[in-house]
């Protein structure tokens, strides 16, 4: 009796570990399948994302090339870039990637609400322009794109107005207390005009479309070098760009420590 019950116990015991066996054998196939079915995906996407990085990076150097040529005819910018967003739409049908033929589609189409998206954005363009040129127009390029990106670093920042041309005009209708100065001291009884002019417009639409590299580290105010206003003692200072010093508002810690300092 005891026999019997050794050798189905055996039996048993054989059963489980072969069972056991089998079932360490399926999950290494199937994480083996796993891994081949992640690196299917992941390795595509991976591609995908190098691929848009890549690409980026070709229309930002080539757009910032438009924005040194001083005049049109050293590099015609415009003309390239409209050739080149030419070129994608005969090949959207060829790569959804690239641009969906749902998107293609939806740009045949044109409602009010997408004139007033443009007017909208024309102003907002105009607003930044006139900011590069009251404040900056005898700063380079460089020194230019900084002035425009406090104006944008604001449009984030929950202290001041969600729009460009509410950050610019902050303040205008005072005699004092305008946020940027031109807008309320009389510069802007002379109109804008000449080269100077045509650069900020060009300045102004390069930032608006996303295509300038940050420069300010994160700056929400600047003072030209001759001055020391009231006020940068209790911001932090990030960087001088041209005739321009940047600040930023400090966090916690750094607003002790200027306390402390002062």
């Amino acid at each position: 009796m005891s026999g019997a019950l050794s050798r189905k116990g055996d039996g048993i015991l054989m059963t489980v570990r072969f069972s056991r066996k089998r079932l360490m054998g399926a999950l290494k196939a199937f994480g083996a399948i796993s891994a081949v079915a992640a690196t299917a995906i992941v390795l595509p996407m991976a591609g995908e994302r190098l691929e848009a990085q890549e690409e980026r990076a070709e229309w930002r150097a080539l757009a910032e090339k438009s924005l040194a040529a001083e005049e049109h005819d050293v590099w015609d910018g415009g003309s390239v870039l409209l050739q080149s967003a030419a070129l994608e739409l005969d090949s959207a049908s060829n790569s959804t990637l690239l641009l969906p033929t749902r998107n293609v589609a939806e740009l045949q189409t044109f409602g009010a609400d997408h004139l007033v998206n443009a007017q909208r954005a024309a102003r907002e363009q105009r607003c930044l322009a006139e900011a590069i040129y009251y404040e900056a127009r005898s700063e380079n390029i460089y020194g230019q794109l900084a002035v425009a990106e406090v104006v944008v670093n604001r449009v984030g920042h929950r202290a001041y107005p969600e729009t460009i041309c509410g950050v610019v005009y902050q303040g205008s209708e005072l005699s004092t207390g305008c946020q940027f100065t031109f807008t309320c001291d009389g510069s802007m009884e002379t109109a804008p005009r000449g080269r100077g002019w045509d650069r900020a417009q060009r300045v102004a639409a390069h930032m608006t479309m996303g295509f300038a590299r940050p420069v300010t580290r994160q700056a929400t105010h600047y003072h030209t070098v001759q001055i020391d206003p009231y006020w940068s003692g209790s911001l932090v200072r990030t960087r001088t760009v041209g005739e321009h010093i940047f600040y930023r508002f400090p966090s916690r810690a750094e607003r002790g420590l200027l306390e402390r300092e002062a």
